[in-house]
């Protein structure tokens, strides 16, 4: 049986899963040792700090009827009964070596997306934001991008995984037609970041150092980043009651689900291993896993 350890709370698994997150403590840092905004949690990792930014307002769950697995209806059900799971949508913050990286940027303002009133809040501006890192090209990941049809991170250099972009831009062609108008925003988004963009391959050097690991399924090129002990799962799971316990189980936003799996059941046993903290878009807070009998 496995279980998440999120800062000093706990999260059990068993047959249903029992998540208290840090961020469920409304206005208080992990240790309690301040007062932060809603939506927003702070933990230490090794020399780095971590902010999670919480970019949907109200709660966000995704009903059962989204998840998919072979032979898995009744797995799916029994593990939420409640007909849904919880599935926020948060972007995260590292600072270090008096740098700033962000990873991802929400469903951006013009969508609803908190992020750069959650900033603001913290007195930071996005031009004080050095580095963005993408997971993948889906909106409420790169909606944060713009506002007003402008870039908002007009200082930051921003990188994105070279066959994430090759998908949606360079083969753009290719795209099946209910995913054509994701990769028109995308297109505008990357054009728009030009002068700012960096396109790289699982081997390049990247700043902090920081490391992209591939996760393909979700999308073509979908993308982890760890830096240190601290592994950003971007979409590997949208429903941690679900997928946790069953990693076969898929969500209808997975393009290739059968990747999908794979990726998750590989980053799923490679955070338990390297006893790494998780951070994804989708989870209710960050944590590890641990085998329980």
């Amino acid at each position: 049986m496995k279980r998440i350890r999120t800062a000093s709370l706990i999260l059990s698994a068993a047959a249903m899963i029992a998540f208290t997150a840090c961020d469920r403590n409304a206005g208080k840092t992990d240790g309690d040792s301040g007062i932060l905004p809603q939506g927003i949690t702070m933990m230490t990792i090794d020399s780095a700090s971590l902010t999670s930014f919480r970019d949907n307002a109200e709660e966000r769950r995704m009903p059962n009827s989204l998840f998919y697995g072979k032979n898995d209806s009744d797995s799916i059900n029994i593990l939420s009964p409640e007909g849904s799971v919880p599935s926020s949508i948060s972007c995260f913050l590292i600072e270090k070596k008096g740098k700033k990286m962000l990873f991802d940027t929400g469903k951006g303002p013009d969508k609803g997306g908190r992020l750069l009133a959650l900033l603001d809040s913290m007195d930071i501006k996005p031009t004080d934001i050095d580095y963005v890192m993408i997971t993948h090209f889906h909106g409420d990941h790169i909606g944060g991008l713009m506002r007003d049809g402008k870039p908002v991170f007009t200082q930051s250099e921003v990188y994105v995984p070279e066959e994430e972009y090759d998908y949606w831009i360079t083969n753009a062609r290719r795209v099946k037609k209910e995913h054509r108008d994701n990769a028109a925003f995308a297109a505008s988004v990357m054009k728009a970041y030009a002068g700012h963009l960096h396109r790289f391959a699982y081997t390049d050097a990247l700043p902090l150092g920081v490391k992209a690991l591939p996760a393909p399924g979700h999308t073509p090129g979908h993308t982890v980043y760890q830096a240190g002990r601290l592994l950003v799962i971007g979409d590997l799971m949208h429903g941690y009651a679900l997928q946790m316990q069953n990693p076969k189980i898929c969500a209808a936003y997975d393009m290739d689900r059968k990747k999908a799996v794979e990726s998750r059941v590989k980053y799923i046993g490679y955070v338990k291993d390297k006893k790494l903290i998780m951070a994804g878009m989708h989870l209710p807070g960050n944590g590890v896993i641990e085998e329980q009998e």
